[in-house]
């Protein structure tokens, strides 16, 4: 048989161990939460609440470059006499480039009938390894169509500017070039490029160059490299 102060001795260990047992119980329950609430959102996928449901995320839009648009020709109509037009310049939508019909110059198309307009188109060309081109290519209009006789042109420049063009084996990027005023020439462009011999080559006092043409194509003024 027991002794009483056994018995109490005995309790009070039991009940300390239950109290021991609840504190560590109770601590972990502690960190536990602990690391539910700090360690969780970096475990879980970007975008999830911390219910585990995902929230929507916006797409980025792909960077997508306008495509540059083709320039609208610009149309003259011709003030015709019998003896063919009365005489007009012909501009440029920059008006850099004129194209001056004498009067009574007869513009023919290529069956050989009387146009009665013309149209002039400013375009940048392509980068060449070759030369520079000296500002943008005027297509004048339909190709083909004759002037007799033949009519004044005269291109305009900025001589200060520097005009691009592509390095032997690069094609990206492109380098820049400052012109050399006296070799800026006036000529036709063939689907091989610049033909020669050029038709002018630059007044330097004025930054222009002028040239008799006898039919209606695409003109360049282009530099030759240093």
């Amino acid at each position: 048989m027991r002794k009483p102060e056994q018995d109490s001795f005995d309790s009070r260990r039991a009940r300390g161990n239950k109290y021991v047992s609840l504190a560590s119980m109770s601590v972990l329950v502690v960190i536990i939460g602990m690391l539910l609430t700090f360690a969780l959102p970096r475990v879980l996928p970007e975008g999830t609440k911390p219910d585990g449901t995902l929230t929507s995320t916006p797409l980025l839009e792909p960077d997508i470059p306008t495509p540059t648009p083709t320039p609208a020709p610009r149309v003259y109509q011709l003030a015709l006499g019998p003896r063919g037009s009365l005489g007009q310049d012909i501009h440029s939508e920059d008006d850099l480039a004129v194209l001056s019909l004498a009067r009574g110059t007869k513009v023919l198309d290529a069956q050989g009938q009387p146009l009665s307009s013309v149209t002039v188109t400013a375009r940048r060309l392509p980068l060449r390894i070759d030369a520079a081109w000296v500002g943008e290519a005027y297509e004048f209009g339909p190709a083909g169509a004759t002037l007799d006789p033949p009519a004044t042109l005269t291109i305009n420049y900025d001589p200060r500017a520097n005009y691009p063009f592509q390095m032997q084996g690069l094609t990206y990027p492109s380098f820049w070039q400052t012109i050399d005023a006296r070799r800026v020439y006036l000529t036709y462009l063939a689907e091989e490029g610049p033909l020669h011999p050029p038709l002018a080559s630059v007044d330097s006092p004025t930054a222009s160059v002028t040239a008799k043409i006898d039919h209606l194509g695409t003109i360049i003024l282009y530099c030759a490299l240093l």
